[in-house]
């Protein structure tokens, strides 16, 4: 299954208590794709001058359709290419083939609760479900968060992670898209126990779907993800691409928690994110 508003722009199984660690072992360097479709982001981001707080909830009951044909992983990474699509650009929701397919319409569970007990924010449900955002930094690196909700359409729950620490890409200066390139990026592996997610996109078409993605996933202290050359390759054909600039690429460092509301499989992201810059040799 795969979580739509966690690409659109993570850890243990059962209930989400206090203190739990990601779901791969920190020696397992299998990367970790086992995403719900239902979930709740909590995202914060250090930039130049200050940093940002999002909170997202996307309470779906249903998968989303997801309009790419994905491959086997190579290693830590795995490449997806996106299925054939002419809706036109009237389609507010999934275009698969000339058919355009709604989107799961989110659900409620009541007033949504963050809190790490120093700081809290509470977030009613809306039109798009549930949305914070704050141009602060809200919630300490190393603090326990819970995400909690009375209940209502969607039964009660309450999970926890824990905060990551800020990323950082440590060579953005040395990254180069083109074939026959090496593609690594690197960060100091400060948070031992927490994960980290790179997720890359071509640009080419408009809307919510890149041409082609390329996802990895790794434990903190590996320090970097080299990828693949085959994906790199594949990734750097211009055919793929319009202007370079239209979509951000992300990596995120991340505690993930999962754990049910009633019959919905649920899962509480907690991610600090860092957006490489990555564009094809001309």
């Amino acid at each position: 299954m795969r979580s739509l508003a966690f690409l659109l722009f993570v850890a243990a199984c059962g209930g989400g208590s206090p203190g739990d660690q990601p779901d791969a072992n920190v020696s397992d360097p299998d990367p970790d794709f086992d995403d719900t479709a239902a979930m709740i982001e909590v995202q914060q981001q250090v930039y130049e001058g200050g940093g940002g707080t999002s909170i997202t909830a996307n309470l779906i009951l249903e998968d989303p359709i997801w309009p790419y044909t994905v491959e086997e992983p190579i290693g830590a990474c795995r490449w997806s290419l996106r299925t054939p699509q002419d809706c036109g650009f009237d389609c507010q929701g999934v275009c698969v083939g000339t058919v355009c397919e709604p989107l799961p319409v989110p659900q409620e569970a009541g007033e949504l609760t963050i809190t790490t007990g120093a700081a809290t924010r509470t977030i009613p449900f809306g039109k798009a479900g549930y949305q914070l955002f704050e141009q602060s930094l809200v919630f300490a690196p190393g603090a326990t968060l819970t995400a909690s909700a009375p209940g209502d359409t969607v039964a009660a729950f309450e999970l926890s992670a824990q905060v990551p620490e800020a990323i950082e890409l440590t060579n953005q200066a040395e990254l180069v898209l083109a074939v026959g390139e090496p593609l690594v990026l690197r960060w100091e592996p400060t948070d031992p126990g927490s994960r980290v997610r790179l997720m890359l996109g071509a640009d080419l078409g408009h809307a919510r779907y890149r041409s082609a993605l390329i996802e990895c996933d790794v434990p903190d202290e590996d320090g970097q993800i080299a990828i693949p050359q085959e994906l790199v390759d594949r990734f750097a054909d211009g055919e793929l691409w319009s202007c370079g600039d239209c979509f951000s690429h992300s990596m995120k460092r991340y505690y993930r928690a999962r754990g049910s509301a009633g019959d919905l499989d649920l899962t509480l992201w907690v991610t600090e994110l860092e957006s490489p810059y990555l564009v094809p040799t001309p």
